[in-house]
């Protein structure tokens, strides 16, 4: 008896023991050069040392480009002494007439 199953569970099965029975095979190199530890430290220690001096120029040039934006923009601007406008309306200070209407009418709430 077979195993259980679809045809199609059993021909993917089977396809999967051909492609691992294949990479067994592959393990077998004889012309093969061999990889040390000392070759794999290397790689991985050169591979963070590149990424922090990527990110250590990124960040040097953000600023650089930050840095000459806000001197163009301070050229611009005016000096903190010089007064400015007002945007909101000056207080008038206690007005009762404009309640008066109210009171006339004789609304109670």
């Amino acid at each position: 008896m077979g195993p259980p199953g679809p045809p199609a569970l059993r021909a993917l099965l089977g396809l999967a023991w051909a492609l691992l029975g294949s990479v067994n095979a592959q393990r077998d190199c004889t012309g093969c050069p061999e990889v040390s530890g000392g070759l794999i430290a290397g790689l991985v220690m050169g591979d963070l040392l590149l990424t922090l001096f990527i990110a250590l120029a990124v960040y040097f040039l953000a600023g650089k480009i930050h840095h000459q934006r806000e001197s163009a923009r301070g050229e611009v601007k005016k000096s903190p002494n010089a007064e400015m406008e007002s945007p909101y309306q000056e207080l008038q200070g206690q007005r009762l007439d404009i309640y008066s209407d109210l009171k006339k009418s004789g609304a109670n709430y």
